[in-house]
Order: structure tokens, then sequence, then C-alpha cells
């Protein structure tokens, strides 16, 4: 999630950069969290949808990323002929990630939740178990 956050904080950062060292740093960290990025996605995927499915997940990830890494890079020219400036292009670049983090932030959340809805039926299926054999033997 913070690598997430970091790539979309540095990509909004590149049109502030007025110094070229200052891109330097910007590059850096972004291209380091990008790395981090990379690193952890097959985890989150192996911890999303199990062993069996996580070469399909991952397969799935990577085919929906190369779809803004197709479509961006003309978008960004377009806005440039339109607006004079590639501005505009990096600041909403730097949107999708930032809402895909806050949307990360809340899978622990959902894990919970289907944890404690399966632990109550669990328990409410043996309750009713135990019941009807209790019925049964009397």
């Amino acid at each position: 999630v913070a690598s997430f956050f970091f790539i979309g904080l540095m990509s909004m950062m590149i049109p502030l950069c007025h110094v070229f060292g200052a891109l330097i740093a910007v590059c850096l960290f972004m291209g380091l969290f990008d790395g981090c990025f990379i690193c952890i996605m097959a985890p989150i995927a192996f911890e999303l949808v199990g062993a069996q499915d996580v070469s399909q997940a991952i397969g799935f990830l990577l085919g929906l990323m190369s779809i803004p890494m197709t479509v961006g890079p003309p978008i960004a020219g377009l806005l440039r002929d339109h607006l004079g400036t590639y501005d505009v292009a990096f600041y909403l670049a730097g949107v999708p990630p930032l809402i895909g983090g806050a949307i990360l932030c809340f899978i622990p959340w959902v894990h919970e939740r289907q944890k404690s809805k399966d632990s109550t039926k669990r328990v409410d299926g043996e309750t009713t178990e135990k019941m009807l054999e209790n019925e049964s033997v009397l």
C-alpha cells in the first residue's frame, strides 16, 4: 500500500521538479517503490486468491496493467496538444495509484468480515446439527 501511495505521489511531483537533481531524486524514489510493488504483487495475489489461482491472478494483473501503459502515452500527448504542458498528464497519472492504495487498505477489513461470517455460519450449522441429533435421540 505504501508503495502504491509513493508511486502516485512521485508521479505527481515530477512537474514540480525545476532542477535536474530533483528530477533524478524523484525518479529514483519512484523506481524504488515501483520495484517494491512488483516484488509484492505475487504475495498479494497469493493472499487474495490462494495457491490454486495465483498464476491466473498475476496474469490478470499484468494484463490489466498493460491497458493504461498502452493508452496512457497517447492520452498524455493529446493533453499536451490541448493544454500546452504535460503537467496535467503527470497529475492525472498519480491519481489511480493513490486510489488503488486506498482500496488496498480495505482488504484486511474485508478478510476479517469474511472470517467472522464463516465462523458464524460454522457455529450455527454445528448448533443446528446438535439440535437435530438431540431430537432424534428423544
